[in-house]
């Protein structure tokens, strides 16, 4: 019901919910945000921030010297999947790129419990586009992000996205 409850019919509109036993508070809050723009703003933080305190203090890449725990095995380069991000700083990453705080590679994710996109219920305030955005906007900045998530014209995205997309491909293949 999602879509029904973002569309123009619900404008004026204040959701509550008292007698919830469900963790669904951010849900209101997004619903309760009218504009489209701080909405995906609210969510998109909010995601981030979840994921943060899931994560928070755990090395589940194992960096040790600047090399994750399959960089040791190769010894090729330092800072694992991270090289190619021109938002990688000396003290990790500079920007929050929601993409990025879901990505591990397969031997970490054999050794621990990582979250997947399904452990996200917000995920289902945004459309199926934007999702589809969230899951492969890798190497982006918060701002480039909400810009494209905000952004809902596919002739803009052609312009837009997808040239990032391909030069994240090409990049994933060095």
């Amino acid at each position: 019901m999602l879509p029904l409850y973002r569309s123009f019919f619900y404008r004026g509109v204040i959701f509550s919910c008292s007698t919830s036993i469900l963790p669904i508070q951010h849900f209101i809050d997004a619903l309760n945000l009218k504009n489209k723009k701080q909405r995906i703003t609210y969510l998109y933080d909010t995601l981030c921030k979840q994921i943060n305190i899931f994560y928070d203090n755990k090395n589940l890449c194992d960096f040790k010297h600047d090399y994750c725990v399959v960089q040791r095995k190769k010894m090729k380069y330092k800072n694992g999947c991270c090289r190619l991000c021109k938002h990688a700083g000396p003290n990790g990453c500079t920007t929050s790129n929601f993409t990025c705080k879901m990505f591990y590679c397969f031997s970490v994710k054999e050794k621990n419990k990582t979250l997947s996109f399904a452990d996200l219920p917000l995920l289902k305030c945004f459309s199926l586009r934007q999702r589809f955005l969230l899951r492969y906007e890798f190497f982006s900045s918060r701002e480039e992000i909400l810009m494209d998530l905000w952004i809902e014209s596919l002739f803009i995205n052609l312009f837009r996205v997808y040239p990032r997309f391909i030069s994240n491909i090409i990049l994933r293949r060095r």
